[in-house]
């Protein structure tokens, strides 16, 4: 049986378990257990740091997605990105040199640190405002300053990509606002499986994977806006060539020369995070991919020719995701 100290007894002793329900906490309803360790003895009850830091990590997780506050990986992934320590952050947003360190290990930030740190992680431009204001007034080195503007390039590049794609949720989007992280991921995963991934293809498994699931999620994938085309739907404002070019870790493009033309084929690195996707959802791009992976760009591009939604909409028009109930082939 477990043992620790109470100060009741004034020694070592045996505890037991009782369990208290949180069900309000900073204004927001919450459903959060907490286990209680209380002395066997003097029926007291024990702080055991141990249970009691298990029972903050869930109450402030809970907390995290009905307020939304900043989860602790958040923080550490954002850092990585740039990779900067976590003295070098706390001086470009100008905060306590241990400010970051207690937010990465689980403490809950105020209102006002929780906007910035969200803000300059979904906003690049902002972050990079605060790095050169912070470089400009001797808050931080030459050396952070040249390693942030070498990797902002690439965030630059998706901050531009986003301003493209994002929209209000809406039957354009299938209600969800785009999110490049899945879709990096998803095009790095659908490569893998599909031997003969060019860029015009790509428009299509994407299209189909955001149909199929609103379909049957009554939500897209990826939040992506297609327009019809003339080889079928594609990602709107063409971004679809901004979205392969970018230089991640997830696929690399190489350009082949084909009857005369020069085509883009996309392979995988294979360093896809699959963790962002609901299983519901990697079910459907499995269905998809499990499908059109035999086809050639020509028969997939003859296959989206014949769904209602390229059909009924204008040239360069907003294909609406209400037509995704009408699709034919799966």
């Amino acid at each position: 049986m477990k043992k620790f100290y109470c100060n009741n007894c004034n020694k070592e002793k045996v505890y037991k378990i009782r369990q208290n329900k949180i069900v309000n906490y900073r204004g927001y309803k919450l459903s959060v257990v907490e286990n209680i360790p209380v002395c066997t003895s003097c029926n007291e009850d024990i702080l055991v740091p141990e249970i009691e830091n298990e029972n903050l990590i869930r109450l402030y997780n809970e907390y995290r997605k009905k307020a939304d506050f900043i989860f602790p990986d958040e923080i550490v992934k954002f850092r990585e990105s740039y990779n900067i320590s976590q003295r070098e952050l706390v001086s470009i947003l100008n905060w306590g040199k241990m400010t970051i360190n207690r937010y990465e290990n689980g403490s809950l930030p105020d209102e006002s640190h929780n906007l910035v740190l969200k803000t300059i992680i979904n906003n690049p431009k902002v972050f990079l405002d605060k790095t050169k204001y912070a470089f400009k007034n001797c808050m931080i080195k030459e050396k952070t300053y040249n390693k942030i503007i070498s990797n902002v390039s690439l965030n630059q590049k998706k901050l531009l990509i986003i301003e493209k794609l994002e929209q209000p949720e809406n039957i354009y989007n299938g209600f969800r606002k785009f999110n490049i992280d899945k879709t990096e991921n998803l095009i790095g995963y659908i490569a893998e499986k599909v031997n003969n991934l060019y860029i015009t293809s790509l428009n299509k498994y994407l299209w189909y994977i955001d149909f199929v699931a609103f379909k049957n999620l009554t939500r897209s994938v990826l939040g992506i806006p297609y327009i019809k085309y003339t080889h079928g739907p594609v990602i709107a404002e063409f971004a679809y060539y901004d979205i392969v070019k970018l230089d991640n870790d997830k696929y690399y493009r190489k350009e082949i020369e084909k009857n005369e033309a020069t085509i883009i084929k996309i392979y995988s690195k294979k360093s896809y995070d699959l963790s962002l996707f609901k299983n519901s959802e990697l079910k459907i791009v499995d269905v998809v991919v499990e499908n059109l992976k035999e086809l050639s760009c020509e028969d997939i591009s003859k296959l989206s020719h014949n769904e209602d939604g390229w059909i009924n909409t204008e040239n360069s028009q907003f294909i609406s995701y209400d037509y995704a109930s009408n699709i034919k082939h799966f």
